[in-house]
């Protein structure tokens, strides 16, 4: 059975549980990233990112670190990790208000599916693709993706 997106509060923590969070809110989707910067930051196939709304991700203790750089479409990438564990939490753009929250620290992640995937043409070809997820080739606009998954649940 997937996770309840729209339970009041989800926690989650880094590896050595010096950070700890809760997200208070639904959050506005959750995909899953096969291109090479997520295959390194996890060494293995990808990650799970899910979009959070900022205001919904409360930091419960611990501190973050952070380290930067330049996404494929140019923009800022900054991504926040345990100082200790080195288990990265969320990145973020600075310029919109989301964070793409990395799901895999959720106490709960083993019930989630995506409802999108990204580079799919870095997929290893011994994963299978569930039906009814959105499948992108490259990195899609996230905005757009959302879009259509609020349209899909309209109908």
């Amino acid at each position: 059975m997937a996770i309840d997106l729209t339970e009041p509060a989800m926690k989650g923590s880094c590896q050595c549980g010096q950070v700890k969070y809760v997200i208070n809110g639904k959050p506005l989707g959750l995909g899953f990233c096969y291109c090479s910067e997520c295959q390194k930051m996890s060494t293995g196939i990808g990650s799970y990112g899910m979009v959070v709304p900022r205001a919904a991700f409360n930091k419960l203790c611990g501190s973050l670190k952070t380290w930067e750089r330049l996404a494929d479409s140019g923009n800022r990438n900054v991504c926040h990790f345990c100082p200790d564990c080195g288990v990265r939490i969320y990145h973020e753009n600075p310029e919109v208000d989301y964070i793409r929250l990395k799901a895999g620290t959720l106490d709960n992640a083993r019930d989630l599916i995506p409802h999108a995937i990204a580079y799919l043409k870095r997929k290893p070809k011994w994963v299978p693709m569930a039906e009814g997820i959105l499948g992108f080739d490259g990195m899609p606009d996230i905005e757009k993706v959302i879009k259509s998954l609020n349209q899909r649940s309209e109908v």
